[in-house]
């Protein structure tokens, strides 16, 4: 029994001491424990609230940011929601979690975090603002934000995706997280490698989707991706075109984009070799942002002369492992799964 005592007390001090709220309800959303942190976050002092209905509580500046449907929903759908941002009525953002806990396939409570992301939320916003002073006009701004892109589950053996969640500016997020890439590379020393343009690479990357048609999808639907998205060599070509008509882009920059849908071995004769490790930079970075902004990836990589290391965590297993990739010569090689 002391044994049992010390275990809960140990336990106890774990939850109390960090810095995430945590709030466990059981099926009814009565309040059955909450740490430190969510006591002081939602302003209260005591353990009165123990076995009172979360949604009955007044939590001070919080209300009515994180209750009501997303508690309400997960207990209805047994589906965890991860990551959903909310606001406060003083403008704190709050990344919420709102997970079910299963007894016997039977759920018996819920399991709600919450972590203060404002000031991450405040440096996204001031990268983006950033990254908007950089745009030629707002027609590119415009087409980028209305570029929808969709989160999928993928079925390997009816190679059938399910949409699981829309992104409405997926165009936007997607060249912003091409352009942090950059900036990590560029950290890491990937300029000075002979035949990379700075300047070049992030033209390539604001008009590079510039004329990517998505088709109309609702969560839940499920698709042959082969059949229901355009092919990416076509909007390709139209960005390509675009881009020297209207922007004037050097022709390097140009070729990129007109070819970034193109495995290397597709290429054309005509396709200047030195422009090739800048053809494999670009690809290498629009991969790995595609992976982080749809699929929710996350990817560390290292610079040594003029090959990367890139290790991928994705949630297709296909793409996991870590690679290396020389740049001049082309060559990759997977080290690890």
């Amino acid at each position: 029994m002391d044994s049992l005592l010390q275990k809960e007390n140990f336990f106890r001090d774990v939850l109390g001491s960090i810095d995430e709220s945590l709030v466990l309800l059981d099926c009814e959303m009565r309040i059955m424990y909450m740490n430190s942190a969510a006591e002081r976050a939602l302003e209260l002092e005591s353990t009165s609230y123990i076995g009172k209905n979360f949604k009955d509580l007044d939590f001070g500046e919080y209300v009515p940011k994180i209750r009501g449907r997303l508690i309400e929903g997960v207990l209805e759908s047994g589906k965890s929601q991860k990551g959903v941002v909310k606001k406060t009525i003083t403008n704190k953002v709050i990344s919420v979690n709102a997970v079910p806990i299963y007894k016997d396939n039977v759920i018996k409570g819920i399991v709600i975090t919450g972590k203060d992301v404002t000031e991450l939320v405040t440096i996204r916003d001031e990268l983006d603002l950033a990254f908007a002073l950089t745009l030629p006009d707002d027609r590119v701004k415009h087409k980028l934000k209305n570029t929808v892109e969709y989160i999928d589950q993928y079925d390997p053996e009816s190679k059938m995706i399910t949409i699981t969640d829309i992104i409405p500016d997926g165009g936007y997020r997607h060249v912003v997280n091409c352009l942090k890439l950059l900036s990590s590379l560029c950290e890491e020393g990937v300029t000075q490698i002979i035949g990379i343009n700075k300047e070049h690479l992030i033209q390539a990357i604001i008009f590079h989707d510039l004329c990517k048609v998505q088709p109309v999808l609702s969560i839940g639907d499920v698709v042959d991706p082969k059949k229901l998205f355009e092919d990416g060599k076509l909007h390709a070509f139209r960005g390509a075109e675009m881009a020297k008509k209207f922007y004037s882009l050097h022709e390097d920059v140009v070729e990129i984009i007109r070819y970034h849908h193109h495995a290397e071995n597709e290429l054309p004769d005509t396709f200047p070799w030195y422009l090739k490790p800048m053809f494999r930079l670009f690809c290498l970075i629009d991969g790995l942002s595609a992976s982080i902004t749809r699929g929710g990836g996350e990817v560390e990589f290292k610079v040594h002369h003029s090959t990367i290391t890139v290790t991928e965590r994705n949630n297709r297993p296909q793409y996991n492992g870590t690679w290396e990739i020389e740049i001049i010569s082309g060559e990759r090689t997977k080290i690890s799964d």
